[in-house]
């Protein structure tokens, strides 16, 4: 997965962005919500039209996890 970065206001520079989730503006706009990695404030970065495609969500993998596994009898569980 890529990075995401976002301008941080108090650390006056590009950071990159802990647990981006997208967000459906008003207007019909997509932009990223997440957290900053340095000082943890809340940072907004407007993506435009097309909804942004993020990597697996850490829920998505924990169910893939256990839901594509095999068990003992050969069978999908």
């Amino acid at each position: 997965m890529s990075t995401i970065e976002a301008y941080d206001i108090k650390a006056k520079k590009k950071v990159s962005m802990n647990n981006p989730k997208p967000y459906l503006m008003k207007n019909g706009s997509w932009a990223l919500k997440g957290t900053s990695s340095e000082t943890g404030i809340n940072l907004f970065k407007i993506v435009g039209r097309q909804k942004p495609v993020i990597g697996q969500s850490r829920f998505e993998a924990f169910k893939n996890l256990f839901t594509s596994r095999q068990c003992e009898c050969e069978k999908q569980c």
